[in-house]
């Protein structure tokens, strides 16, 4: 109530309870929405998703590839834009899940952070994690499956 009478005196606006509510009022609803203005993964267009390799450092190149030798990192882009570019976009699950014949061989999950658009998000890990053979990742975003690739680990 302090406040309240505070404000009344700053903005000299009296016994004026009314339109002093209704600032306040408009100003909490604004504030609110800004809370909530996370852009949710429907909103958003994913392109340019590929499969690359690294080797030793942590720098890679976005050069797509189908073949990662074992002895390689993995790497798996792939990048998301929304509009308006400059807002952020909240935070978001991401998982990352690899195939081999149908059966799950690995999960990686990450709670990220969607700052400004364009934005890139990846994962990398060691080829050596994985027998030779094909397989597949799906990159899903709070449950919604938003990009898949796939690629040979080769000797």
């Amino acid at each position: 109530m302090k406040l309240y009478n505070a404000l009344l005196n700053f903005y000299n606006l009296g016994n004026d309870n009314d339109m002093l509510k209704k600032i306040l009022t408009g100003l909490s609803l604004i504030g609110l929405l800004q809370g909530c203005s996370t852009i949710g993964v429907d909103q958003m267009v994913f392109t340019n998703g590929m499969v690359t390799s690294a080797r030793g450092g942590y720098a890679f190149e976005e050069t797509p590839m189908k073949k990662i030798k074992q002895r390689d990192s993995l790497v798996v882009i792939t990048h998301a834009k929304w509009e308006p570019l400059t807002s952020d976009a909240g935070r978001h699950a991401v998982n990352w899940t690899w195939y081999m014949d149908g059966k799950v061989v690995a999960i990686r999950k990450q709670d990220m952070k969607f700052a400004k658009s364009p934005f890139r998000l990846f994962w990398r890990l060691p080829a050596g994690d994985f027998d030779p053979g094909h397989y597949r990742v799906e990159v899903s975003i709070d449950e919604k499956v938003v990009d898949t690739l796939e690629y040979d680990v080769v000797i």
